[in-house]
C-alpha cells in the first residue's frame, strides 16, 4: 500500500497567516514546532526543534482561526507536499509543507 500520511503533535510557533484566494476559498498557514530528544556527548538530554509548514482550507482553516493562537499545543494529521519555484535569480528552491486533512486543538 502506498500512502502519504504524517502526525505531528506540537506548538503554534507563531500567529496564524489567513487569506482568500480568487476564488473565495480559506487558506491558513501555521508555523509549528515539534521537540525531540537527543543525548549529547556528556550523555545529557536535550530537546532539539523541528519546525513544519502547515497549511489547512475552509472549514478547517475557519476553526483552526477560531481556537488556536501563538502557543497553542495542536497535534496536525495530513500529507506532505514538496514544491519547487524558481527564486529571483533563477535558481531552484524547495518548499515543504504539511497539508492538514485535520486538525485539533489539544489545549481546549
Amino acid at each position: 500500500m502506498k500512502s502519504n500520511r504524517v502526525t505531528l503533535i506540537g506548538y503554534v510557533g507563531k500567529d496564524l497567516s489567513a487569506l482568500k484566494t480568487g476564488k473565495g476559498s480559506k487558506r491558513i498557514s501555521i508555523r509549528m514546532a515539534t521537540h525531540y530528544p537527543i543525548k549529547n556527548e556528556k550523555g545529557e538530554t536535550v530537546w532539539l526543534t523541528t519546525w513544519h509548514d502547515v497549511v489547512a482550507w475552509d472549514n478547517m482553516a475557519e476553526f483552526a482561526e477560531r481556537s488556536m493562537v501563538k502557543g497553542s499545543r495542536i497535534i496536525v494529521d495530513g500529507s506532505i507536499e514538496y514544491r519547487t519555484f524558481p527564486d529571483k535569480q533563477g535558481h531552484i528552491r524547495y518548499y515543504t509543507q504539511i497539508k492538514a486533512h485535520s486538525i485539533m486543538n489539544l489545549d481546549r
